[in-house]
């Protein structure tokens, strides 16, 4: 209860997405910063609808080029850019206005 910042690996979300979301929720609810990685391009992939679900609540999110380019992808962003798909991930809508992503 007294941590700021919750971090979870996107790994995550191959065996308890709902985890996740309850952790992810619980810091929105509480003013605490919620953060994720990618993980790998395949979380991306496979994992696309409890990723998305998930993301409203997300005010940090880590990922390496490949993961970058893996979600750009599978959102239909015609981009390959890095700097322009970190620009579009902040922009996804937040569920909470405390914290910008």
């Amino acid at each position: 209860e007294r941590a700021k910042f919750l971090y979870s690996a996107g790994f995550f979300l191959t065996v308890s997405p709902e985890s996740m979301m309850t952790v992810a929720k619980h810091a929105a609810e509480t003013g605490k910063y919620y953060m994720i990685n990618l993980a790998a391009p395949f979380i991306c992939q496979l994992f696309k609808d409890p990723l998305m679900e998930l993301f409203p609540y997300v005010d940090f999110i880590f990922g390496n080029e490949s993961e970058a380019r893996a979600f750009a992808q599978v959102q239909g962003w015609e981009v390959e850019d890095t700097k322009v798909i970190a620009v579009k991930l902040a922009a996804l809508p937040k569920a909470s206005g405390t914290h910008k992503r």
